[in-house]
């Protein structure tokens, strides 16, 4: 039951800060980017035209579930500022969702977005080598 509630909560979060600031806001950014490494995500960058066209088309700043060579990875993708898809294990996810819900009860972190079961289509993800 706690599983299925702290689930539930984490799917109803956003991230993005509280009240005054836009999820797209530099200090947003910055947030974000500080609760990917703390929690261990790894940043590659888009710097190839292909992955570049690959990041921009997935959705922005919410975390994404993938299933990849038989394993769960989560995604972070970033076009439009760090030009970086994170990629994180389960463990980093754990620790990313206990981070971001600290955040939250101190005040400083408005929601959390997840997407589980979310479809890339046919993608070569190989072009981000290896994780």
């Amino acid at each position: 039951m706690k599983r299925l509630l702290l689930a539930a909560l984490t799917i109803c979060l956003a991230f993005s800060l509280a009240a005054c600031m836009g999820p797209n806001s530099q200090e947003a950014i910055q947030q974000s980017d500080r609760l990917l490494i703390s929690s261990g995500f790894d940043a590659i960058p888009a710097n190839t035209p292909a992955r570049m066209k690959h990041l921009e088309s997935m959705p922005q700043h919410r975390i994404l579930h993938l299933v990849r060579g038989g394993k769960d990875y989560y995604l972070w993708a970033d076009a439009a500022n760090g030009q970086c898809l994170w990629v994180g294990t389960w463990q980093d996810y754990q620790r990313f969702k206990q981070l971001a819900w600290d955040m939250y009860n101190q005040g400083g972190q408005d929601r959390l977005d997840y997407m589980d079961g979310w479809s890339s289509g046919p993608v070569d993800w190989d072009m981000w080598g290896p994780w």
